[in-house]
């Protein structure tokens, strides 16, 4: 009997025994190298611990002075809020309406800003104003000048809190000089931006559609929120109020824009000389004067003869009656209506209207002789009473 042995099957049994175990060892060398490589790799890493801090030296001395100026003026500087009330599902909801930045005018507690910034306060809206260390009072507002567009509020704090800017001059800025704004763009409040003055005398429009002449131009950054703060110069005066950017994004694009020091001072005395006199009802417009005609390159002669209407107020009778503000188209400006007679009476500077406005009382009516476009017409018109003595010019 024959046997039939092939030995085929133990061989592969043997070779498959054999490759497992190579990649057994394969494996093995692999992990151990990796293991090595980690190792190696450990061992030569930076030593960063041991790595020295090089001394700084001495801040130099524009930069000395750029932080001496924030810290004497930063305390001075606070951020404006205007809360409205609207309606919503479970009733009346507080909400911002309006934000910017104003500084402490003196110890009585008078703080300025833009007339821009607390112009919903108009509507109803309630000012408020905060400090640094985020204590936050309740502000009235005084009045507003139209044609600077700066607004005069006041609060009742106590003396630690008022720490007045000290105020220079804008008779002899020059192009060039160094300047510091302090603001709070975007809710990011007192944020510090230095630049350069340059130009002067320039004109804009400003957000409420308003004209504004003889501004300072700056590249210092300014941006929404930074309307109201102060513009100071290396020695930390006041010498303007930040009121307007030219931009087409509505962002910073090295073109800001403040008004005099100057201007806003003569502005706050015309608030405060108004409200110290008896007072009067009024249209709800504001007038378009000599200085304010000649920094926009107005002929003074078109003033000749009668009152320009500057701006018409919202939510006031010269509005219901279609009384017509200047207004600026690219570099041209063109006149509003121009008053020349209240009841048969002429008028030709504000001081006359204030005194025929003061023989009458909230709820008369009177005729207005206006001139639109050469053209004569009459408009009735209805006087109100200052709201809260707010004085609008």
């Amino acid at each position: 009997m024959s046997v039939n042995q092939n030995p085929e099957p133990a061989r592969q049994g043997q070779a498959a025994t054999t490759n497992n175990w190579l990649v057994v060892i394969l494996t093995g060398l692999v992990g151990v190298l990796l293991i090595r490589s980690l190792m190696d790799t450990y061992r030569n890493r930076p030593d960063y611990s041991s790595r020295t801090v090089v001394p700084r030296g001495e801040l130099g001395a524009d930069e000395k002075a750029t932080i001496s100026v924030f810290e004497n003026v930063a305390d001075s500087v606070v951020f404006i809020r205007v809360i409205g009330v609207r309606n919503g599902l479970g009733g009346p909801v507080a909400e911002e309406w309006a934000s910017g930045t104003g500084f402490v005018w003196d110890e009585a507690g008078h703080i300025i800003t833009n007339g821009h910034v607390v112009q919903r306060s108009l509507d109803g809206a309630r000012i408020q104003v905060q400090f640094s260390d985020n204590q936050t009072y309740d502000a009235e507002l005084l009045g507003v000048v139209s044609r600077s567009d700066v607004a005069v509020l006041r609060i009742d704090a106590p003396p630690s809190k008022l720490l007045p800017i000290s105020i220079g001059t804008s008779d002899d800025l020059k192009v060039g000089q160094s300047v510091l704004a302090i603001g709070n763009p975007f809710g990011f409040d007192r944020t510090l931006s230095t630049g350069v003055i340059g130009g002067l005398n320039r004109t804009v429009l400003a957000e409420t559609q308003n004209v504004l002449g003889g501004l300072i131009q700056t590249d210092a950054a300014i941006n929404p929120g930074n309307s109201g703060g102060p513009l100071l110069d290396s020695a930390g005066r006041l010498i303007g109020v930040n009121t307007a950017i030219v931009s087409t994004s509505g962002a910073s694009a090295g073109l800001g824009f403040a008004v005099p020091v100057n201007d806003v001072r003569e502005s706050i005395d015309m608030v405060m000389a108004e409200r110290a006199k008896p007072p009067m009802p009024r249209m709800g417009v504001s007038i378009l004067d000599v200085a304010t005609a000649r920094a926009n390159r107005i002929p003074e002669e078109l003033l000749a003869g009668g009152l320009v209407v500057l701006k018409v107020y919202p939510n006031t009778p010269a509005e219901e009656v279609g009384l017509i503000g200047c207004r600026q188209q690219g570099n041209t400006v063109f006149l509003g209506d121009q008053i020349v007679a209240i009841n048969d009476e002429p008028v030709a500077s504000y001081e006359q209207l204030a005194t025929i406005l003061r023989q009458f009382a909230a709820g008369d009516s009177v005729t207005l002789d206006v001139v639109r476009g050469g053209k004569k017409l009459q408009v009735s018109i209805k006087l109100v009473a200052a709201d809260k003595q707010i004085v609008l010019l």
